[in-house]
């Protein structure tokens, strides 16, 4: 009698839940979205198992009942022992039923706000990846692009490649034919310069009777008579003076037959110049005493307009030049062919206290002119006594 009254309660629970169940069932429908209600469709399931099991528990207690005999005189102690172990286990099922009914609706909250958050990173996520294929479908289109570009500047490379290897081509044959007609304009260029050698052999020869027009063109004659000549020398080389120097010669014939020669010049001595007896002719001394002379012009004249400002002494067959001063003597050496090659170097200093070093003394100048050296000694003086 207890087995079959907590059987009725049983059913009865159980139809309360499914019409509970089903009641809710609309309404929670319209309101959660489709995972949730899965979810929960599951977790009812289950429950609904369990419940069914237990019936079926139920329904074999009940079959074993009425097939057993010994059942019905068993002791009312042991049936009421049985039902209330087995309503025990009911509570005990119905309670974790109900605690796993309670978890399931803490959450839903939660499980629908996750959802939420799940819906918008979706949306966020769908966002990124349409801007991500328009951006792959922008990027694909620009790649497009450039290998068509690169494809078509490889086409030009490629036909201006053809183009230099034609023209490479053709200027190694234009250059091949250079080369040739090099070695032929080498053997003429030799032949022009054997004609040319003959040419500039016979062009000196032109120089050189043109050189002695030139001299000859600088003796004037001022007079002439039986016994003596007058002639004026003029040299147009020189550097130091802006006016021509002149240089007048008197020539006078002894009853020997010899000449004796005399010049305005106190610098210009003959006897250095002209030996006696070298030459037996007025052209060949008229052209000696020219040659001489045009060599010596400009250290002439530069001698000449240096004397107005400097006590100076010129030994022409020494070739030294004497500077004297107060209290010293300087003597110059002038190199031949000076002022145009040669150069002027001191050669001793005679004082009052006695010898001096001349190596210490030199112009600033890097080659210095007699007017450079003469100016330079002016400033030197000798205000203590040199060791000889």
């Amino acid at each position: 009698m207890y087995l079959n009254s907590w059987t009725a309660w049983l059913l009865a629970q159980l139809k309360d839940e499914l019409t509970f169940e089903s009641q809710t069932k609309h309404e929670v429908e319209a309101q959660l979205p489709a995972q949730i209600l899965a979810e929960h469709a599951v977790s009812t399931r289950k429950t609904h198992k369990l419940m069914y099991s237990q019936l079926q528990v139920v329904r074999f207690l009940l079959d074993f009942l009425d097939s057993a005999p010994c059942i019905q005189d068993a002791s009312e102690s042991a049936v009421r022992q049985e039902v209330a172990e087995a309503k025990q286990q009911w509570k005990t099922l119905k309670a974790e039923y109900q605690q796993q009914v309670e978890r399931i609706k803490e959450a839903v909250p939660q499980m629908l706000l996750k959802l939420e958050k799940a819906r918008n990173r979706a949306q966020l996520l769908e966002e990124a990846l349409h801007r991500y294929q328009d951006k792959k479908r922008e990027m694909e289109e620009k790649m497009r692009n450039v290998q068509k570009r690169h494809q078509k500047e490889q086409e030009a490379l490629c036909e201006q490649q053809q183009q230099l290897e034609e023209r490479v081509a053709e200027l190694q044959d234009r250059l091949q034919m250079h080369r040739l007609e090099l070695q032929c304009l080498q053997g003429e260029l030799e032949e022009q310069e054997r004609q040319a050698c003959d040419w500039r052999e016979k062009v000196q020869r032109i120089s050189d009777f043109q050189c002695l027009l030139e001299t000859l063109q600088g003796v004037k004659l001022i007079s002439a008579s039986e016994s003596d000549l007058e002639v004026e020398l003029t040299s147009h080389s020189q550097v130091v003076a802006s006016t021509p120097h002149h240089l007048k010669l008197h020539l006078y014939w002894r009853d020997n037959g010899s000449v004796m020669l005399q010049s305005d010049s106190p610098f210009f001595l003959l006897s250095a110049v002209l030996p006696l007896g070298t030459c037996s002719t007025i052209k060949g001394i008229i052209l000696e005493l020219q040659h001489s002379y045009s060599q010596q012009a400009q250290l002439l004249a530069e001698i000449e307009s240096l004397q107005s400002c400097f006590a100076i002494d010129w030994q022409q067959e020494k070739r030294m030049l004497s500077y004297l001063k107060p209290t010293s003597t300087w003597s110059l050496y002038l190199e031949p062919g000076y002022p145009a090659s040669g150069g002027i170097c001191l050669c001793s200093v005679k004082s009052q206290h006695g010898t001096v070093d001349v190596t210490s003394y030199k112009p600033p100048q890097e080659r210095p002119s007699l007017q450079n050296w003469l100016e330079y000694l002016s400033t030197v003086d000798f205000s203590t006594p040199f060791l000889a």
